[in-house]
């Protein structure tokens, strides 16, 4: 490698957005929640059915007394936090102010639609009728709106009011103050729907509309921010600007935030109860409240750096996604409760394992971590379980189930699940070359980073019972039937000649490459050395991986993405030999260049960590930010969104993937054997595995591509030297002593 051209990443703290849901459960009055504020330090919900304020972790109803306040379960229209700290409340036809602790009403005869206050600290009021101001002693009539319906108002300055309307945006203006109307169609506002206003001291209107957003600066400008520069979803109904120079839209699907220039999307339960957005209050921090037509809905930021989110990760998987020292993803029976359910069997649970081993045993090799050792150790034995359970010579199972569990016996009406011999588990086979990559990857990544010497030695034999039986059955792993499995072929013939597989030809070479060159390294038997060479001479293997990621419809799948990848790491670190590195680098630029838009943290680790080169690593350390804390498969829905495109050549083909993909926050949840191009996905019934984040986090660290500990752990172990290869002729000798 060449570790001269690479830099360390040094990584600071990162914002986790964490979001809470509110609805009747916790004690809101009802879900249908109209309006949100913050005042008196308290978190209060206008509903349907009455004021409530925020008690804890629950809600409690508020009754302001029948003549001083709003009743209980009365409906609330609209609240107001002022600068005074005073909470106005429009509820049923009056307007009411609860200050200091005692609750008055206070305001203009009708219900109240919109309320602000201006510079000077005086009031205004719309009700459906008329445009009021607060004076010394009572409320002035301004201005009636006629036939247009207000939804919203905003004053500049002294008294530059404006009225967004259904007939488009009013400005009052003249000596005796009366509305006109905005013709500016021809510069921004091409609707006359207009929602939400918001004005800031710099003389700038903020306009929602169901086309959009619209900046004005109360002179002749008009700036548009659609689609096309970026926002997620066009009908707007809410605009909120927070001291921390956020912006907020509430629209009718999902929230959106400006923030340092960027667009954000929040939508779907993930970080919303319900997408229609009603109101939105700003803490000083940041902390975003949301009122909905689902309830209320809390966003807020934990400052992490990227180690306690791996930390914080780890001991989800430990508490819930761990069976049998096995690592996959969990089943939930209620929708996003993770305490429901239980851990799946996967269909390879060998493969998310061995990835599970390989992030133990690189956090290992960084921090020295005993804990770290003993769970790669208790899983790297889990993986070798399933070569000990099926009763052939070197095949190994895809699953296994034992007969403690709930599921066992139930998979007998599925063939391809069997018997062990000692009637413990049951066994999944048709074992394909995604478990054999799984595997031979953890083999390696341990052997060399944590295994004692027993373990040495129960690797050297699992590989060599695995690497002898795919040798002997034609380069196939071959099933308890005899015949090959569905994908685990690497037969010369058939990858080179047979129009079947040629899709696979390249990676299957590449798969079989690192396959040979581990047990070469592992056992240090000439014969596996001596195969893998005659592949490259005879076969031409080395050249068959130059572009073994076939680009037609190759975003449609990341199947063989992932093992491409895997497969690297071994054979670039064991070959020494420059001619052959030089056609397995060429084979992982082609790789990377064509997937590095997909800011995968772990390809773009394994391209630094094997090249040495620049591998876009502030793009993959912003996607193990953005990744959501709570790993749930929240159901997410962004085919509607207006700023995104679709793949013309894939939609050709029937594929329905976006040309460029989506922050990992704001996309489905997905491994990285996943395309991260889809647009819809999910249900909230499924929890990921947590190696999705520890799996790259820590192969990054231990490449030393990021940093978050300055002071190296002296006692961490280097990759040991390759064992020595030995002849035949000496293996035989030490078999007969």
């Amino acid at each position: 490698m060449n570790n001269q051209a690479r830099a360390t990443y040094l990584l600071g703290r990162y914002p986790q957005l964490e979001r809470t849901l509110y609805t009747t459960r916790q004690g809101l009055p009802s879900d249908e929640v109209n309006a949100v504020a913050l005042a008196a330090g308290t978190v209060w919900a206008g509903t349907s059915a009455g004021l409530a304020r925020l008690s804890g972790d629950g809600w409690e109803a508020v009754d302001g007394g029948r003549e001083d306040g709003p009743q209980a379960g009365e409906a609330v229209s609209m609240l107001l936090a002022d600068r005074e700290g005073s909470l106005w409340v429009s509820a049923g036809d009056a307007l009411y102010r609860f200050r200091r602790g005692k609750w008055s009403q206070d305001g203009p005869d009708g219900r109240v639609v919109a309320m602000t206050q201006d510079d000077d600290g005086a009031y205004w009021a719309a009700t459906p009728e008329a445009l009021y101001r607060s004076g010394a002693k009572s409320w002035e009539r301004i201005a009636a709106f006629g036939r247009a319906q207000v939804r919203d108002i905003a004053v500049l300055g002294q008294g530059n009011v404006y009225a967004s309307t259904d007939s488009g945006l009013l400005a009052l203006s003249g000596k005796r103050p009366h509305w006109f109307k905005m013709e500016a169609r021809d510069r921004g506002i091409d609707t006359d729907d207009l929602r939400g206003l918001s004005a800031d001291k710099w003389g700038h209107l903020w306009i929602a509309s169901d086309k959009g957003i619209c900046i004005h600066d109360n002179t002749d400008l008009f700036y548009k921010l659609d689609g096309s520069k970026g926002l997620a979803y066009e009908d707007v109904r809410v605009i909120v600007r927070g001291g921390d120079g956020a912006v907020w839209f509430g629209t009718s699907r999902g929230a959106i935030r400006l923030l340092d220039g960027q667009m954000r999307y929040f939508a779907s339960k993930r970080w919303l109860p319900h997408d229609e957005v009603r109101a939105i209050a700003l803490e000083p921090d940041g902390t975003a409240w949301f009122a909905t037509a689902g309830g209320v809905g809390r966003i807020a930021a934990r400052w992490m750096t990227l180690e306690e989110k791996a930390d914080h990760i780890d001991r989800m998987v430990e508490r819930y996604e761990t069976r049998y020292d096995y690592v996959t993803r969990r089943g939930l029976k209620e929708e996003g409760d993770i305490e429901s359910g239980s851990v799946r069997i996967s269909d390879n649970d060998g493969l998310w394992t061995s990835d599970y081993v390989a992030a133990q045993s690189y956090r290992y090799a960084v921090t020295g971590d005993e804990h770290a050792k003993a769970k790669a150790k208790r899983s790297m034995h889990a993986v070798m379980r399933l070569l000990a359970v099926t009763g052939r010579p070197g095949f190994f199972a895809r699953s296994i189930c034992h007969r403690t569990e709930a599921q066992f016996g139930k998979h007998r009406e599925n063939p391809e699940w069997r018997l062990s011999p000692d009637g413990e588990w049951e066994w999944k086979g048709d074992t394909s070359s995604d478990e054999l990559t799984g595997h031979f990857y953890a083999y390696s990544i341990y052997y060399d980073l944590v295994a004692d010497e027993d373990d040495k030695r129960l690797i050297r034999e699992s590989v060599r019972a695995i690497m002898d039986h795919v040798l002997e059955h034609d380069y196939c792993l071959t099933d308890v039937d005899g015949l090959p499995t569905t994908w685990a072929v690497w037969t010369p013939e058939k990858l080179n000649r047979d129009a079947k597989w040629l899709d696979q030809r390249g990676i299957n070479s590449l798969q079989l490459l690192s396959f040979l060159k581990t047990a070469s390294h592992v056992t240090g038997d000439e014969k596996y050395e001596r195969t893998y060479r005659e592949l490259v001479t005879r076969y031409h293997y080395g050249m068959n991986t130059l572009e073994q990621k076939r680009t037609y419809l190759g975003e449609a799948s990341s199947i063989d993405d992932n093992l491409g990848f895997h497969a690297y790491v071994p054979l670039l670190l064991y070959e020494t030999d420059p001619d052959l590195r030089a056609l397995y680098m060429m084979s992982l630029e082609h790789h990377w260049q064509f997937e590095r838009r997909e800011r995968s943290p772990f390809w773009n680790s394994v391209y630094g960590g094997l090249t040495g080169k620049a591998c876009d690593i502030e793009n993959a350390v912003q996607t193990l930010a953005e990744m959501p804390l709570d790993m749930i498969h929240w159901k997410v829905v962004n085919s509607h969104r207006a700023d995104i495109r679709f793949h013309p050549e894939l939609q050709r083909h029937g594929y329905k993937l976006l040309s460029e993909p989506l922050p990992y926050e704001e996309r489905p949840m997905h491994r990285w054997d996943k395309t991260p191009y889809i647009c819809d996905a999910g249900d909230g019934h499924l929890l990921e595995d947590g190696t999705v984040y520890l799996h790259p986090y820590w192969l990054a660290r231990y490449f030393k591509l990021i940093d978050e500990s300055p002071k190296p752990v002296e006692t961490a172990p280097e990759r040991s030297e390759p064992a020595p290869v030995r002849s035949q002729q000496e293996h035989e000798t030490e078999a007969a002593r």
